[in-house]
């Protein structure tokens, strides 16, 4: 019964393959329709598909840090650490939690399920900031605003630098005020996901108080604060309800300068004297020491200005965008401010596909050299049409599938292009042996197809499985590198396709006629006799002696597994890039 399916399938496969390649080869016009349709997909595709130096990993990691400060662990740990790991335990998309209670400081880690579905991955993360939330309403007087950092992925499009000209001395403020006005420049260019400041100094306002002119008046700090604050008038004070409308009313005199601050009354004595905040206290404006996080260029402190574009978008179109934007910064800074650009992704993003298209250039031009040689030029032709074909129908099928060009799957075509060549040689041969041999062409071509549509196919389906597990592969690591199998999939599947449609009918009408042979190689390959008859003699041997010529053929596959654990293991080649990361850890409590 099984055999019977089987055979049925089969025959079912060859007769729709022999329509199909009977189609384009007895109607040009619908050959020559289809031809256009791919070139024109695939040329539209590699005008708009998104290229970017490496593939978009999903996040599954995240960060809390709560601060409270004067706490002990023990006391973090009770107050703080537990209450928020009690509310992210009731999420079962979470799959680790870990957590380190430190003085005045909560850090829990948070790592997803590998097998989280990529459309509801920001669902899950807006469910554990509503979590958070749920926790800080348990926090004690003192803990701080939790601060939630799951954008743990990724490399930043552009860095930019802001510093002090040389010889001139500007404020780390008036830095970070120009580096704000950069950061809302470039998050209006289109197609921007996120840009951060790192290396900016918060400013904020001193207030110094005298302590012995503090004591004599009786007074504490925290009269001093409680002052300043109600000073502050950023409620409102009231409202005016009527039948019409409601108005709500204000407080003039709102801090906006130290002046202001100075002026804050703290106490009225009973003569009517009033002592104001700069009678007992020095007010001066400062950037906040010591500093939460600092930038360095050339041995100059700086404000970076980091940049990511959205993934799956064109990372040259972007960056050209967003260096229009900083050219325009430039000419508005002042003197005393410099601008210095210290990294595009987009020029290595560039020189990589350069690079990774020439090796297939290369590819395809020692294919086509091969050709040539072994079969003449007119089927040397025949594949050197198909391939481009095959690889503008991948492309056009990748940007469908929304995976961009980038060193993975531009690797994964290149991978398969020595597979994918294979069905089109094959069927290339078949048809110009036949029509050498005296048949005509279109029994040719229909004979070729049906002789060769059930071993392209179990070829290109077990090559095909062979990369399924690397294209199924979940998480981090199946995002970097299950582009390659996916490229290598998509391009085998296109091949087979055109090589039971489009190529048959393509050496049906390019390969020569019986009648047009002759001994020059350039027409019909090099007959390298002597060559042939090793070769058949190889052969005769092995089918007499099967099982010396199995051990034969499993010697080398054995010396690679033994040699196997001698290689040097890294999931990541090196890379000749200017630029190094050095993470340090400084000892508890620094």
């Amino acid at each position: 019964m099984a055999a019977s399916i089987v055979l049925r399938l089969d025959s079912v496969w060859r007769s729709r393959a022999d329509k199909m390649s009977n189609l384009f080869f007895r109607n040009p016009r619908y050959f020559a329709l289809v031809i256009a349709l791919i070139i024109s997909a695939g040329v539209s595709s590699i005008l708009t598909i998104g290229r970017q130096e490496d593939p978009t990993i999903t996040n599954l990691f995240a960060t809390i840090i709560t601060p409270y400060p004067g706490a002990t662990p023990a006391r973090v740990e009770a107050l703080v650490t537990e209450k928020i790991e009690e509310e992210l335990r009731e999420l079962e998309v979470i799959k680790v939690i870990s957590s380190v209670s430190r003085t005045g400081v909560s850090v829990i880690s948070v790592e997803l399920s590998e097998f989280i579905d990529d459309t509801t991955i920001e669902q899950t993360w807006s469910e554990i900031r509503d979590a958070l939330a749920d926790a800080e309403i348990n926090f004690p007087q003192g803990v701080g605003k939790s601060d939630f950092d799951n954008d743990r992925t990724g490399a930043y499009t552009t860095l930019s630098a802001i510093t002090s000209a040389d010889g001139v001395n500007v404020s780390p403020g008036i830095l970070k005020r120009y580096a704000e006005q950069l950061q809302n420049r470039l998050r209006a260019v289109s197609g921007t996901e996120l840009v951060r400041l790192f290396g900016d100094q918060d400013e904020e306002v001193l207030v110094a108080v005298d302590p012995d002119r503090l004591v004599s008046l009786g007074l504490t700090v925290n009269d001093v604060a409680a002052a300043i604050s109600a000073a502050d008038t950023k409620v409102e004070a009231g409202r005016v309800r009527g039948d019409h409308a409601d108005y709500l009313i204000e407080v003039g005199g709102e801090i906006e300068d130290l002046d202001r601050v100075r002026a804050v009354p703290i106490l009225t004595a009973a003569t009517g004297q009033i002592t104001r905040i700069g009678d007992i206290a020095s007010v001066s404006r400062s950037v906040r020491t010591p500093e939460s996080s600092m930038a360095i260029t050339d041995g100059v402190a700086a404000v970076v200005v980091a940049a990511k574009m959205q993934p799956d978008l064109q990372v040259d179109v972007w960056a050209a965008a967003a260096e229009r934007v900083l050219l325009e910064f430039e000419r508005d800074l002042p003197g005393g401010i410099t601008h210095d650009l210290l990294f595009n992704q987009a020029r290595y993003t560039v020189d990589r596909l350069t690079g990774l298209g020439i090796n297939l250039l290369i590819g395809v031009g020692l294919v086509i050299a091969v050709m040539l040689v072994t079969l003449g030029w007119r089927a040397a032709l025949v594949v050197a049409a198909v391939l481009p074909l095959t690889a503008l129908l991948s492309v056009s099928i990748l940007q469908r599938l929304e995976i961009p060009i980038h060193q993975m799957s531009v690797t994964g075509l290149i991978v398969a292009l020595g597979l994918l060549v294979d069905a089109a040689i094959v069927m290339t041969d078949e048809i110009r042996r036949r029509i050498v041999a005296g048949m005509a062409r279109a029994k040719a071509v229909s004979a070729s197809v049906k002789r060769l549509a059930a071993p392209l196919l179990a070829s290109t389906v077990t090559t095909v499985l062979a990369f399924m597990p690397m294209a199924i592969l979940p998480g981090p690591a199946g995002d970097f590198v299950g582009s390659i199998a996916i490229s290598v999939i998509v391009m085998l599947l296109s091949s087979l396709l055109l090589a039971l449609t489009i190529t048959p009918a393509m050496a049906g009408f390019i390969l020569p006629d019986h009648a047009e042979g002759s001994d020059e190689w350039w027409r019909l390959g090099v007959m390298a006799a002597p060559i042939q008859d090793v070769f058949k003699r190889s052969l005769d041997w092995a089918l007499a002696n099967r099982g010396l010529s199995v051990a034969v053929a499993l010697t080398l596959p054995i010396m690679g597994f033994v040699a196997f654990p001698t290689l040097t293991a890294q999931f990541f080649p090196g890379v000749d890039r200017d630029q190094f990361y050095v993470q340090i850890r400084l000892p508890e409590g620094a």
